[in-house]
């Protein structure tokens, strides 16, 4: 224990300490003058030589910047001042044969019009839409006729390629086709025609394949399937198409009769009359008595039929050659006028 009367050494300060510590090292000898010039110097040049290259730096960032707005500007200016490009004419393809109501030719530029007669021409790219109160037809270049029922869209992609998008349509290859054949394509299966009559139906979730005359292949993923006359093939995503027996004449057919390819009547015989009406109907015609069907094919027929459905017309045009005819199922018996 301290006194308080005994005397206390008196208390160091940091301060005092460096002091202390300073005295004890004495002074130090001081730089020689010229080496701290040269050292300056060095020193100098080194800034100097920073200084130029940050400056020689922006000036070509300044340069460069320039050029590249330069150039914008000017690519700017030629976009505006150069005349437009035309765009490429595609092919025709088609031409509309009948219409009834109005549908709607939408180019592959947008452009959209609406068509009530026939003689317009069709190119590749074309969609057709068909509203739900109109039909129509068309011919491709190769001779193959397609037909369109009541809200059908389809798209004419080639010649010889047609995309379904939904709705039904009816394809007659006919006798003077030539070329390729016609592929139709759709979301769940593609379909290949082999020289026939046949029609094909987008539902929601399955398509429906129905031959009427030839045969029909059917496509999807690698898988192929052959249909023929009187046979319908439905086709759902994911499945084998199921097959069943059809009528290839009926009402089931009448949207196809309404849209029957003309008949020219003057000039031709009751034979060819016959055959007509036998390809739009998907009926056959028969005649039993065989002095009957040689002077039947001898007799020339006068007159027109426009505008005649099938049925109509063999109403108006047989009695008027002296022959009357009657149904069963789907053939047509023809026999003499009383």
């Amino acid at each position: 224990m301290i006194s308080p009367d005994e005397p206390q050494e008196p208390v160091m300060t940091t301060d005092d300490q460096i002091g202390q510590l300073l005295r004890l090292a004495g002074r130090r000898p001081m730089p020689d003058p010229g080496d701290m010039r040269r050292a300056r110097a060095a020193a100098h040049a080194e800034w100097a030589l920073i200084v130029q290259q940050r400056a020689r730096k922006g000036r070509w960032r300044s340069l460069i910047g320039g050029a590249i707005a330069a150039a914008a500007c000017a690519a700017a200016a030629w976009t505006w001042m150069r005349p437009p490009t035309p765009p490429v004419a595609s092919s025709e393809v088609a031409t509309i044969q009948r219409v009834t109501g109005t549908i709607i030719i939408t180019s592959a530029h947008s452009e959209s019009r609406p068509v009530r007669d026939a003689g317009v021409r069709l190119r590749a790219g074309d969609r057709i839409e068909v509203p739900d109160e109109s039909r129509a037809a068309f011919v491709l270049t190769q001779g193959i006729e397609v037909r369109l029922d009541r809200g059908t869209a389809a798209v004419l992609e080639a010649a010889d390629r047609l995309t379904l998008r939904r709705g039904t349509i009816y394809i007659d290859s006919g006798t003077g086709a030539r070329g390729p054949g016609l592929r139709i394509e759709t979301t769940l299966g593609d379909v290949r025609h082999l020289g026939t009559r046949f029609e094909v139906r987008l539902m929601d979730a399955s398509l429906r394949v129905r031959v009427r005359e030839g045969s029909v292949a059917l496509e999807r993923r690698g898988a192929r399937w052959v249909g023929g006359p009187g046979e319908a093939m439905t086709l759902a995503d994911g499945q084998a198409p199921v097959r069943q027996r059809i009528a290839t004449a009926g009402t089931e057919w009448a949207w196809v009769t309404e849209l029957a390819e003309p008949f020219a009547l003057e000039g031709a015989t009751v034979q060819s009359f016959l055959e007509w009406v036998r390809r739009e109907e998907g009926s056959r015609w028969q005649i039993d008595d065989p002095a009957l069907r040689s002077r039947a094919n001898g007799i020339v027929l006068h007159g027109s039929i426009d505008g005649l459905t099938p049925q109509e017309a063999l109403e108006a045009v047989l009695p008027a050659a002296g022959l009357t005819f009657r149904r069963e199922g789907d053939r047509i018996l023809i026999s003499a006028a009383r």
